[in-house]
């Protein structure tokens, strides 16, 4: 009886799972970027406008019901205490507190991050295609121009690591 076992196969197997081990530092990575975009897109965009310079619904719109519909709505969901004015973040009811709804999702082994957010307003404020003019108006980023203007930092971050991997620093 032999004392060794012989696999076959199992050198491309040892080198898979050694790549693996070396893509730790970059699974590093790749969440460090996606906490860096997380912090960009919570960023509620109206703060850095002074409140005086904000615009109001009215000078977007136009008016501040397009309906009458829409006026009867709003002051019969104001006398239920459905809605408050002023509205104050966090706390008026249907706040859906979306600057802390922000959630980082890591999949295929730590290489791959989602960032989001499910706050059912969400699209209004900073989908690129479904973002409200008044979001846009009082200066709403959309979640596509945040990572077009972070993909540089986001790529360097991952570049660093993959080369340290790769030369085999740790």
């Amino acid at each position: 009886m032999s004392d060794t076992i012989h696999i076959e196969g199992i050198e491309p197997l040892l080198a898979k799972i050694k790549s693996l081990q070396e893509l730790r530092p970059v699974v590093g990575a790749i969440k460090a970027a996606a906490l860096h975009v997380k912090g960009k897109v919570a960023v509620y965009s109206e703060e850095k406008r002074p409140k005086e310079k904000r615009p109001t619904r009215a000078s977007v719109y136009g008016s501040v019901f397009k309906t009458e519909k829409q006026r009867r709505y709003f002051f019969w969901a104001l006398r239920k205490g459905e809605i408050e004015v002023p509205y104050r973040r966090g706390v008026s009811p249907g706040s859906q507190t979306f600057g802390r709804r922000w959630t980082i999702a890591m999949s295929n082994a730590g290489l791959t991050a989602k960032i989001g957010n499910n706050a059912g307003y969400g699209p209004l404020l900073m989908d690129s295609t479904r973002q409200s003019l008044y979001a846009k108006a009082v200066g709403w980023r959309t979640t596509d121009a945040i990572l077009d203007e972070e993909t540089e930092t986001v790529t360097r971050l991952i570049t660093y690591e993959v080369n340290r991997a790769l030369e085999g620093r740790e």
